[in-house]
């Protein structure tokens, strides 16, 4: 048998799963089939249990792995247990539909990596490191705190196959192994299974009280309703424990600067962040500041409704040893989470949150989730990476301090044995295009709040006019931030808006708009010249023409013509005439000229004539020839 990853293997646990419908079944399947590939012929459950690690990579606690030899394997007689030693018996043999499951989830999963491979490759236009890519979708499912290097990629790339029905079934085998195999890892007791014997309190920050109200759109409540649902159930079902939701003192007081950040912008003091789905619902149809009150009251009952109360006034301090909150911390933690934008103070409030649950729990996180005493349910990113690290994290099936409602839901549907199949609907969020798209509205919501932020700063420092302002205000308000607004065309129209250097690029898109229009301005400009040049000098001889010809008429009018008649004038002249007559008959000439003749009209005349042959002339010139 080759070695499969863990999402692989998976795959054939949710197969197995269908046939087998117990755990301890199906685990034993999984034993088998080491104890063949691998020809043992004894082994004790240390051992068995780092074989199915290797073979398989499943990190299953060791008493679940000890509690399936000896309830299943060795209740067969498949093997017999002889001082912590599980031998194996000539009654031992390998079910033959567990390779067929297993050749079929290879290939399957094989597909998937391909065909995600060749999207990814097409999209970044690099050749993809495969094992790279494969971690980081291992991740996507099991880790949806991390932000990887082919996260988006891998989000953008389940939502484009939305449609095709066969493949989507391939990822859905793989989530629904997931949440068999995490439920089997985070239970170390599987005969419990079907009860839910501990206490435990749920801390819900902001953005989930928003989504018990509604106010976070359709998606978000429909999937905190299957929470609330299941958390409803375990406590009715309970031997000797239940769930109970509350919100933390900081959690509170961040619902009120919520509302009073509501109340100014309906004062028209403050613009709504367009990432913010809640604050846009609360601020819709408010026209006065009483509106907004009327509304916080109404979101505190619905609340009161679901029984989900803030904290009671507790010391948490009064053990110091269950304070994980330091300096060193806080700089280990900003070192690993590398974000040079997180402030400490942000990362040593999560800390404070964290002491909360550690002193709650007293310490004890390696117990189960339903035994550990309490949980802070969260979607931001930074609470949840912090919980995963390595500084306060103790690994090996610990439950962590902050997980996201998704992980609570898949816990809480594993530990009271829903079941994968039959009539009952699975929660929402275990669709993986649900999935999907809340991921990418996330990261596009991020993006979104960061925009803004960097908008109004700019705004307000005078670095950006207010056009520029109104369109990148535009673009990030009709940008997909919520879940069910998610679609392949709206993610293409928002695709930039995920680029950390959004703003920049689009004043750069400016700049260069503005150079090539002065450019463009420019070259007009100057072609105009050109062609004026050129025209004029084509018209100029026509015109050299046309004034001559003015001039011409001038001159025959008023000197050759006067010239004549003086002329014939004295060729009249007699001998016999006086000069006082010749006077006389050169004023008669002059008279009758002056009488016939009105320069001003003649001028005009002329000047008609000379400008008619120029337009005649330059029509002409201008005609584009025949071929």
């Amino acid at each position: 048998m080759e070695e499969f990853k863990l999402l692989s293997s998976v795959a054939v646990l949710r197969a197995i799963y269908d046939e087998k419908k117990d755990i301890y079944d199906v685990l034993s399947e999984f034993i088998r089939a080491l104890i063949s590939e691998r020809s043992l012929q004894a082994l004790n459950s240390l051992e068995c249990t780092k074989y199915i690690e290797d073979e398989f990579g499943f990190h299953i606690p060791e008493a679940i792995i000890k509690s399936c030899l000896r309830k299943r394997l060795v209740k067969s007689g498949d093997l017999v247990l002889e001082r912590g030693l599980y031998t194996v018996t000539e009654n031992f043999k390998r079910h033959s539909s567990f390779d067929a499951d297993f050749s079929n989830s290879k290939s399957d999963y094989t597909n998937v990596i391909d065909r995600l491979s060749i999207y990814c490759s097409s999209s970044a236009l690099i050749e993809i490191n495969r094992n790279e890519l494969e971690a980081d979708f291992e991740d996507y499912l099991l880790r949806p705190d991390k932000k990887n290097k082919h996260t988006s990629e891998i989000a953008n790339f389940v939502l484009t196959n939305e449609n095709d029905l066969e493949f989507i079934n391939k990822i859905n085998n793989i989530e629904e192994g997931l949440i068999l195999y995490t439920g089997i890892r985070y239970s170390p007791d599987l005969s419990t299974l079907g009860q839910w014997r501990g206490d435990l309190i749920v801390f819900l920050d902001s953005e989930h009280l928003f989504s018990a109200a509604g106010l976070n759109g359709g998606l978000y409540k429909t999937i905190f309703e299957d929470f609330y649902k299941l958390a409803d159930e375990a406590s009715r079902n309970k031997k000797g424990g239940g769930i109970t939701l509350r919100f933390f003192e900081e959690t509170g007081d961040e619902i009120e600067r919520f509302f009073f950040a509501a109340q100014k912008i309906i004062a028209g003091k403050s613009r709504i962040d367009p990432s913010k789905t809640a604050m846009v619902n609360i601020c819709n149809g408010c026209k006065y500041e009483s509106d907004i009150l009327a509304k916080k009251t109404e979101f505190y009952n619905s609340l009161d409704t679901l029984k989900i109360l803030r904290e009671k006034p507790t010391n948490y301090y009064d053990k110091p040893e269950f304070n994980v909150e330091s300096v060193e911390v806080v700089k280990s933690i900003k070192e690993e989470v590398s974000s040079e934008r997180t402030p400490d103070d942000m990362i040593a409030s999560i800390l404070k949150v964290f002491t909360k649950i550690n002193y709650l729990r007293q310490g004890q996180s390696n117990i189960g989730i339903d035994r550990v005493a309490s949980i802070f349910l969260t979607e931001s990113w930074l609470p949840q990476r912090i919980s995963f690290s390595d500084t306060i994290f103790e690994g090996n099936g610990s439950i962590p301090f902050a997980t996201n409602i998704e992980f609570l839901t898949e816990k809480l549907w594993f530990k009271l044995d829903k079941g994968l199949g039959g009539k009952s609907g699975k929660p929402a969020s275990f669709d993986p295009i649900i999935r999907a798209k809340l991921i990418i509205s996330s990261q596009i919501s991020r993006s979104v709040s960061e925009i803004y932020r960097e908008l109004s700063h700019k705004l307000k420092t005078g670095e950006m006019d207010k056009e520029l302002a109104a369109r990148i205000h535009h673009d990030i308000c009709i940008a997909p931030s919520k879940p069910e607004d998610v679609s392949i065309d709206s993610l293409a129209m928002s695709k930039g808006i995920l680029d950390d250097s959004y703003i920049e690029k689009v004043i750069k898109e400016k700049t260069l708009l503005e150079i090539s229009f002065s450019e463009g301005q420019k070259a007009i400009e100057e072609l105009k010249q050109i062609k004026f040049q050129k025209k004029r000098e084509l018209l100029q001889p026509y015109k050299k023409i046309s004034r001559r010809q003015f001039f011409e008429l001038r001159v025959f009018t008023y000197l050759v013509i006067p010239l004549v008649l003086v002329s014939l004038l004295f060729s009249m002249y007699s001998k016999s005439d006086t000069a006082l007559s010749l006077v006389f008959g050169l004023l008669t000439v002059v008279s009758f000229l002056n009488g016939i003749i009105r320069p001003k009209k003649v001028d005009k005349f002329f000047w008609a004539i000379s400008k008619s042959y120029y337009r005649k002339s330059i029509n002409k010139a201008l005609q584009p020839t025949s071929r």
